[in-house]
């Protein structure tokens, strides 16, 4: 048997979402320029950076004791498809995301270093 507890102090906001389609949306350009190694790297870069500013822009919801959460699909009263952020996603979200920076930096000289 499971127990959901519905959190009190959430807040519908799009951040959540967009902090999550964001890396998925930089594939299309990424793809397109595959030929062009500066202009794939700086869209790999801008989505890195687009990212952690989302991520950085909830820090003050959630240090307010607020859960900012966006509800994509309510399957059943009670059962729904939602993003939800706390303390500990949150602070997972902001290594990830710092995390992806660093990362694209050490791919970028590795790839370049084997044309």
């Amino acid at each position: 048997m499971a127990i959901f507890i519905e959190v009190e102090d959430s807040h519908q906001s799009v951040i959540p979402l967009l902090a999550c389609v964001v890396s998925l949306a930089a594939t299309v350009p990424i793809v397109l320029s595959r030929n062009r190694p500066n202009l794939r790297e700086s869209w790999t870069f801008l989505a890195s950076l687009v990212k952690l500013g989302l991520v950085v822009a909830l820090i003050p919801a959630v240090l307010q004791g607020e859960t900012p959460e966006f509800r994509l699909w309510e399957i059943f009263p009670g059962l729904s498809i939602a993003f939800r952020v706390d303390g500990l996603g949150l602070l997972f979200a902001l290594v990830a995301s710092t995390l992806w920076i660093a990362t694209s930096c050490y791919s970028v000289g590795y790839m370049r270093g084997l044309n």
